[in-house]
């Protein structure tokens, strides 16, 4: 017996048997049904509890995750939704961690806090609606090999920082899963902080090993891969492994063993930079940090979160001038006699400074201008290494060449970088408007094809098949077969009907 869930009357019915021309027809409605449901997917169009399914976002272990539409309020959301068909009895653990979810989020009010918006069950599905972040996790962009400025890479740190700060004073709860994957920035830049799933209560004075261990190995504390009991800075551990991947470019510890990473985590020293990725040369204040934040032992990192941010922003946010340094009041022992400087003598002295100062302005020129070529020229060849990778990502690659374009101004890469980015965001643009009219005809298409007028349906989609998407060309070849299915399958019950009508 398999469930399917019909998008047109929004209902789920069950059959006792898969058809083998792939196609259903709702017992309720009568209405089409592809196959692609019985994978356990919600389709585009099916409601949930009040929240109206746009598109798939992504799968984890406890289900998937949904761009959806909350139809009351009109505002899009990120909808997890746990199928009950996966879920058995001997697997209510799951159950028990998807509720706890809900009941943790729920508590959290922070603007760096990725914040639950509701919860239900419906039908065969649990189900939690979160705020939905337009934007990339930094697993995907450290993916791409890309790595993180260290400043940009402390600023989000003293953002998360706040956040897990907060969670731990106001509701005594710890992440237990700071990871890359788990900090996510959003077009305007902002940083928010995602899947609480596994917090967890501390429980003052506890001596007790926990049962279970959960976490990422490449950023565990040593006393999370052994089970002991937490508190406030194994979170802090975990953000300092996951600030050093983000810089670095590969995370502290690596092994193709998982049981491996954890010793490494709990045994050996700190690795240096240069170590793990030859091309990176940390300054020696994120070492300090870093190394601070990554002591083996809790009582060997910042002691709180406020001194750690207070540590972050000295080393660097602090625009206070250095100290100056005290002059002596005499410039002469006692009972010596200071000579007294001749005008040619004061005028030789005027025009050295002056030819010095001329000189120390130039040179600055020169080494500025050396430093901001380098700099350009180093996010040029960044944006064209991502756009040679992933050449149909428009949004990103404009970006970067938009970075490029502006760090280049006023340096001799300045035009090749303009080229470039007009080059790429009209390409973008181009290639926008193509797959919004491929959109517009597959709902023409569609419309069609619910009609059961098959022939124009498929017209339709050979006209657009041939887009520069591979996605949406491999969606139109399958949407082809299955519109032939249909009206195959359509002619072959015209006989019988006949024979039907003749008795």
């Amino acid at each position: 017996m398999e469930q399917f869930l019909c998008p047109h009357c929004k209902k789920v019915f069950s059959v006792e048997q898969k058809p083998a021309d792939m196609i259903l027809y709702c017992p309720l409605c009568n209405g089409t049904v592809f196959l692609q449901a019985s994978t356990g997917e919600l389709v585009p169009g099916a409601n949930l509890g009040g929240f109206e399914i746009i598109k798939l976002l992504g799968k984890g272990g406890m289900g998937n995750v949904y761009l959806a539409r909350q139809s009351s309020m009109q505002r899009l959301v990120a909808l997890k939704v746990l199928a009950k068909s996966t879920v058995g009895e001997s697997d209510r653990g799951i159950i028990d961690m998807f509720n706890k979810e809900i009941q943790l989020s729920g508590k959290l009010n922070h603007p760096n806090i990725i914040k639950a918006i509701n919860a239900g069950e419906d039908e065969n599905y649990y189900f939690m609606a979160i705020t939905y972040v337009e934007g990339e996790d930094f697993e995907k962009v450290l993916d791409k090999g890309l790595v993180i400025p260290e400043k940009e890479a402390f600023s989000l740190a003293l953002k998360i920082s706040n956040a897990l700060n907060y969670a731990w004073e106001k509701h005594g709860l710890l992440h237990k899963d700071i990871k890359p994957g788990n900090i996510m920035k959003d077009k305007k830049g902002e940083i928010f902080l995602m899947d609480m799933g596994i917090a967890q209560h501390m429980v003052f004075g506890s001596t007790q090993r926990e049962k279970e261990i959960h976490g990422s190995p490449f950023y565990m504390s040593p006393e999370q891969g052994q089970g002991f009991p937490l508190d406030w800075s194994t979170d802090m551990y975990s953000l300092g492994a996951t600030i050093y991947h983000m810089i670095v470019g590969v995370p502290p510890y690596d092994s193709k063993e998982v049981t491996r990473i954890i010793e490494k985590h709990i045994m050996d020293p700190f690795p240096e930079a240069s170590d793990r990725n030859p091309n990176i040369k940390l300054n020696k204040n994120s070492v300090s940090i870093l190394k601070k934040m990554m002591a083996k032992k809790p009582e060997g990192r910042f002691s709180s979160w406020q001194e750690f941010d207070s540590t972050v922003n000295k080393a660097f946010f602090s625009n206070a001038p250095a100290a100056r340094k005290k002059m002596p009041t005499k410039f002469a022992f006692s009972g010596s006699k200071v000579k007294k400087s001749s005008p040619i003598s004061l005028l030789m002295i005027l025009v050295n400074s002056f030819i010095l100062l001329i000189l120390a302005v130039v040179a600055a020129y020169f080494i500025n201008d050396y430093r901001k070529t380098n700099a350009a020229q180093t996010n040029f060849n960044i944006a064209e290494k991502y756009y040679m990778q992933y050449p149909l990502n428009y949004d990103e690659s404009t970006r970067l060449f938009a970075l490029a374009k502006e760090t280049s101004r006023d340096t001799s890469i300045y035009l090749k970088a303009s080229r470039r980015y007009d080059e790429v965001s009209a390409k973008g643009a181009a290639f926008i408007a193509k797959a919004k009219d491929f959109d517009d005809t597959w709902v023409k298409a569609y419309g069609l094809f619910m009609n059961r007028k098959y022939q124009e349906a498929i017209d339709l989609v050979e006209s657009i098949k041939e887009i520069e998407d591979p996605v949406r060309k491999n969606d139109a070849i399958k949407f082809i077969n299955q519109i032939k299915e249909a009206m195959n399958s359509a002619k072959a019950a015209q006989p019988t009907q006949k024979n039907t009508k003749g008795k």
